[in-house]
């Protein structure tokens, strides 16, 4: 059985057992985590539950594995003959989780 989430503007596809990485979330590792905007939910066999938008009832519950930063991303901003540069660099939070069960509506 497998369901489509939504996390902030990112849907993901996941079942359970699965680690994904996304957005910061609030939370200590250990600490569970439940997806209610739930989209699909389908894999057992029969026809897909589809929302509209979201399920009702329909929730995943996750596992906060850690919190971490990503990569640095430098952004240069540059104009010819005017002696204008700027650099800066973002480092964006991450958070890696697994799900521990799918529950449908």
């Amino acid at each position: 059985m497998y369901a489509i989430i939504e996390s902030g503007s990112h849907q993901f596809r996941v079942s359970q057992g699965d680690r994904i990485t996304i957005d910061r979330q609030p939370g200590t590792p250990g600490t569970e985590i439940i997806f209610d905007r739930v989209l699909l939910i389908a894999g057992d066999g029969s026809t897909p539950t589809i929302g509209a938008p979201y399920l009702t009832g329909a929730t995943v519950v996750a596992k906060i594995l850690q919190t971490y930063r990503g990569k640095k991303i430098v952004i240069r901003k540059f104009k010819r003959r005017k002696n204008y540069r700027r650099k800066r660099g973002h480092r964006q939070y991450y958070t890696s989780i697994q799900i521990v069960r799918v529950t449908g509506a």
